[in-house]
Parts: structure tokens; sequence; C-alpha cells
């Protein structure tokens, strides 16, 4: 209770950026979770399935942690990112129930739909990745080492800056 007391105290700018941080290593540790518990499923589904006619696609153990570890941080910037977007939503819940204001109706449809589209991509990015290397198996060191160049993970970092800022302005 004292450690509500005291955060309740803080300064609002201080308390927002508390808010993100808390938000983006929530996010970390689910991805990180999740990558965990998925990585022997996203390598089955590159190597293939063991009744399938096609030859296997066997994948040596220095590739397999290469693109354990590349799934393992795609997946945690793609968590970080949806729960700083269940945090705006928060935010301009709490605020939409302050005021009344359509206004904040409107944010957060437009920000359920930006939720949306990233958990959409989260589900998606497993068949996205394992098709690509399984495609392009000599791609998977600049694939991996580059970010994942086809899934766009810059773009979702830079989506992930414009939310953390929505949510400061939003908190003060």
């Amino acid at each position: 209770m004292k450690v509500v007391k005291r955060y309740l105290n803080i300064n609002p700018k201080i308390r927002s950026v508390v808010f993100i941080t808390v938000l983006i290593l929530v996010g970390i540790v689910i991805g990180q979770l999740i990558a965990i518990a998925s990585a022997p499923y996203l390598l089955e589904a590159i190597e293939g399935p063991k009744d399938h006619h096609a030859p296997p696609f066997i994948l040596t153990d220095d590739q397999k942690q290469e693109i354990i570890n590349g799934y393992t941080r795609v997946s945690m910037i793609l968590c970080s990112e949806i729960m700083l977007l269940i945090g705006l939503i928060c935010v301009y819940i709490q605020t939409y129930r302050k005021t009344k204001s359509k206004y904040l109706i409107g944010f957060v449809i437009f920000v359920g739909v930006f939720f949306v589209k990233s958990v959409s991509y989260y589900l998606a990015m497993t068949p996205l990745f394992s098709d690509s290397i399984r495609a392009a198996p000599i791609a998977i060191g600049p694939l991996l080492r580059g970010y994942f160049g086809p899934f766009g993970i810059y773009f979702t970092l830079f989506e992930i800056l414009a939310v953390c800022i929505l949510i400061y302005l939003s908190r003060e």
C-alpha cells in the first residue's frame, strides 16, 4: 500500500515514464516466454513434417540457434508494442470515464485497430518466418542479422516510439 501511495505522489511525468517502462518490460518478458514455448514448433515448421514427401530441410545447430534468437527478438518487440497499445487504450478509457468526450471514443477505436493489426501480425509471423526461410535458406544469416527485413521490425520500432509519445502526452 505504501508503494502505491509513493507512486501516486511522484511527478506525473515520471509516473508516465515508469508506466511506459513497465509496459515495455512486461512485453519483453511475455514475448520471450512465448518465443521459448513456440520455438520447437517454428523449427518443426521450417524443417518440415516428418511424413512429408519432400526431402527434409536440415538445419545446423548454429542455424537453429540463430533462428531462435531472431524469432525471440521479434517476439519481444511485437509483444512490447502490444502491451503499449493495451496501456494506451486503458489511458484513453480512464480519461473518457472522467470527461465523457466522444473524441476519446474515436481514439480508443483508432488504437484498437492498431492493436488488432499488431496481434494479427504476431499470429502470422511464425508461418511467414518459416516459409521465408524454407524458400530462401541461404538468406538465414542476412535475414536474421538484418532484423528481419521482410518482417518490418524497423517499422514496429517506430510505432513503439509513437505509442510511447502518445502515452506520455495522454497521461499529463
